[in-house]
């Protein structure tokens, strides 16, 4: 890594979106189109083809949850160096490790990851991250950081795992902007500590929070 690490700001600008198919999908299609700004956050509330882990959809009433993707580019983040796919698992921990503890700020101690990229409070599901990348020839550019965390939903059409949600956990109704805000803010520790530690010492880190 870089000796002098550079500032990050994840969350700015941030774009709200009524409803679209993904926040995944609308965010690489602006880094496509080279729309898409460096920290960019894409937030919507409403989803029409929410994308989980291995093609899974992520079910979410409109206006409940919190649903959102971030944009990096990788050469702002070190423009000399030539980011590859290896580098991936250290950013990938590092969003993980910054998801948990902002759920946990708010659900407690018994937040934990799951791999390969859930949080789970107890033995329920509260939130998905989705990492997509994009790579030119052998080298890694753009990283699309896709976050679900239920919110004030407190009824699932799910199969499989129980989800939960933060209002069925603490019995409080929450404001999606403010703890949109609170998540940017974890992200952007976590992923700067990556940067200052390396990969090896970032996922040496996030192993004691797995379940």
């Amino acid at each position: 890594m870089s000796p002098a690490t550079p500032i990050i700001t994840l969350g700015a600008p941030l774009i709200e979106l009524s409803s679209i198919d993904s926040t995944n999908m609308y965010a690489i299609s602006q880094v496509h189109q080279q729309l898409a700004v460096s920290g960019s956050c894409y937030r919507a509330d409403y989803q029409t083809q929410g994308k989980g882990q291995h093609g899974r959809n992520w079910s979410s009433e409109a206006g409940q949850n919190l649903l959102c993707s971030y944009v990096l580019e990788l050469k702002s983040l070190n423009p000399s160096k030539k980011w590859s796919p290896n580098d991936q698992k250290g950013l990938s921990a590092a969003v993980a490790i910054g998801a948990k503890a902002f759920f946990q700020a708010y659900a407690g101690d018994e937040t934990s990851i799951k791999l390969p990229n859930d949080i789970y409070w107890r033995d329920r599901k509260a939130g998905g991250i989705l990492i997509e990348n994009t790579l030119r020839g052998m080298e890694w550019t753009w990283s699309v950081i896709g976050i679900g965390f239920n919110i004030n939903q407190t009824q699932f059409n799910v199969e499989g795992t129980a989800p939960v949600s933060l209002h069925q956990i603490t019995g409080k109704q929450w404001e999606i902007p403010r703890l949109q805000t609170e998540l940017s803010k974890a992200l952007n520790n976590s992923i700067q500590n990556w940067l200052k530690e390396g990969d090896s010492e970032t996922i040496e880190k996030m192993k004691p929070l797995w379940k």
